[in-house]
């Protein structure tokens, strides 16, 4: 069985649900392994716990809104 794990700062449900999917189908076309038996993780880091490039997810929103 396949696992995927994925670690990002937050999401909205809607991104979540499109990102499972698009994963699941990714992973079933490249094995051939039934969707079914695809574990999709997605460990969620809030943004003031997750930086790139020296500053938090919270701080990169801000600039950019």
């Amino acid at each position: 069985m396949p696992s995927v794990k994925i670690t990002t700062a937050s999401l909205n449900e809607e991104v979540k649900d499109e990102l499972i999917k698009a994963v699941t189908t990714s992973v079933q076309l490249a094995t051939q392994i039934p969707k079914e038996f695809i574990h999709v993780i997605i460990n969620i880091i809030g943004d003031d716990n997750y930086a790139v490039g020296g500053q938090t997810v919270t701080e990169i929103k801000n600039t950019l809104m």
